[in-house]
């Protein structure tokens, strides 16, 4: 029989185990990224379209072309998405030169001004030669490699079509294999536990895409209304970094302001107009509209997604971070589920749940006590 200290020490040696093992796992999957990263992407497009494929079963349609049609949607949708990237780059690239002229201008207005606090010449000092950034040739080299790169996006792309594909054929035979494999107390669980987390894991996807479209939508708006340059890529990035929780709104936000201050400087009335506008949509969409829609959902602390953000961009980089919070999702919910890692779920997630028990078992203790003192006669005072 185990003493209570080697019990102690068991669960020790299991909890270093299981931390070597989830740092070991993040190690494989970090160096298999090439073709494990495929895979998760298009086992995420398959949970996105499953509502949309059991919809068109209901309606009878053949599951070979239901199946043809969706593919087609995402393929065609994807396309254009790449297409809309490759104008933006090449408008991009068309418009730097201007834009070099432009930055050498603010630079000189500012140097004007600060010179003095460097004891420098008011007419030979210069805040970018004092930097020593060529920022004109890692703007052009950065913009040239990612139009390179987008051979390399367009292969792993064509191998998710095809995790996608053979997925979507394999849809309606999944769960039964998954189920005859599973002893028979545990199958109705897990038929219900990935019912749960496909339900849960769709409605994210298409809720966040729905907004980010509409921050996309208004950010394009805003550009066109106030004359700010390149609006199809400020609503491509806005719709783009939507999907990357806090960071990808600072992110599309401090560069609107960037770009109106280097085009439209010294009109300080406008780049203020444009300030308010950008920060004003992030504050609506991201504090009323988002929470509104999305509910709770998925029950994640803010600080959690910011270190699941960190882990999983380290691992898969950029596309990392996009996964980062249904990835994290999708693992509260097994752990929710599992009783020896119940504990972790908790931590994951915001504590709404336990502050709301708290609540009530306090609101319960307050009535008992007044319900207590009630009955309680007063010390010295004759009942009859």
């Amino acid at each position: 029989m185990e003493t209570k200290g080697e019990e102690i020490y068991l669960r020790h040696i299991r909890n270093l185990l299981a931390l070597f093992l989830v740092i070991l796992l993040m190690g494989i999957l970090k160096v298999t990224s090439s073709v494990i990263l495929p895979f998760v992407v298009a086992l995420f497009l398959f949970v996105f379209v499953n509502p949309l494929l059991n919809r068109l079963d209901r309606t009878r349609i053949p599951k070979t072309v239901s199946t043809c049609l969706v593919l087609v949607l995402v393929v065609l949708v994807s396309a254009l998405f790449l297409y809309v990237i490759f104008v933006v780059v090449n408008m991009l690239l068309s418009k730097l030169p201007y834009y070099a002229t432009r930055v050498n201008e603010i630079d000189r207005l500012i140097s004007y001004h600060i010179a003095p606090l460097f004891d420098a010449d008011e007419e030979t000092f210069s805040i970018i030669s004092f930097l020593d950034i060529n920022w004109y040739s890692i703007a052009i080299s950065s913009l040239s490699s990612f139009s390179s790169k987008l051979l390399g996006i367009f292969s792993d792309a064509m191998l998710t079509f095809v995790y996608l594909l053979f997925m979507l054929l394999e849809r309606q035979s999944f769960v039964p294999k998954l189920m005859a494999i599973t002893p028979k107390e545990k199958a109705d669980r897990i038929a219900r536990l990935s019912m749960r987390i496909n339900r849960q894991i769709s409605k994210y996807i298409f809720l966040k895409l729905v907004i980010s479209v509409l921050t996309g939508i208004l950010f394009y708006l805003v550009a066109i209304i106030t004359g700010l340059d390149f609006a199809l890529a400020w609503g491509l990035l806005a719709t783009v970094l939507n999907f990357i929780p806090t960071i990808g709104s600072i992110i599309v936000t401090a560069g609107t302001i960037i770009m109106a201050f280097i085009q439209f400087a010294p009109s300080w009335l406008t780049i203020l107009y444009i300030s308010v506008l950008m920060i004003s949509i992030e504050m609506i969409v991201g504090n009323i509209i988002d929470p509104r829609l999305q509910g709770v959902q998925l029950n994640i602390s803010p600080l959690v997604i910011l270190v699941s953000l960190a882990i999983w961009g380290y691992i898969w980089g950029l596309p990392g971070m996009f996964l980062a919070v249904p990835l994290t999702s999708t693992l509260q919910i097994f752990m929710a589920n599992i009783p020896s890692l119940k504990s972790v779920a908790i931590i994951l997630s915001t504590g709404k749940v336990q502050r709301d028990e708290e609540k009530k078992r306090k609101r319960r203790k307050e009535k008992n006590n007044e319900q207590k003192d009630d009955f309680e006669m007063p010390e010295g005072r004759n009942p009859n």
